[in-house]
């Protein structure tokens, strides 16, 4: 039964663009690192989330968008 909660609270955390680390790992980092913008990956909403969560937790960006394209895939961008 726990590792259903665990697996729905991971899934919910990322349908809404929240690491299951936390929020408070993004500001902690400092990087020069300067995130891409575009299609990432395969271009799936999974991939944009995981691609901004990584780039927020090395404190590469302050926030991030997910837009989808009229082809299917997400265009990433970052603020």
């Amino acid at each position: 039964m726990k590792r259903k909660a665990a697996i729905a609270a991971g899934g919910l955390a990322a349908a809404v663009g929240i690491s299951v680390l936390g929020a408070g790992a993004a500001s902690a980092a400092s990087s020069s690192f300067t995130p891409r913008t575009g299609v990432m990956g395969d271009g799936s909403y999974q991939a944009c989330l995981e691609y901004g969560n990584t780039m927020a937790q090395m404190g590469a960006l302050h926030g991030y968008t997910c837009t989808k394209l009229p082809n299917g895939q997400y265009y990433f961008s970052w603020y």
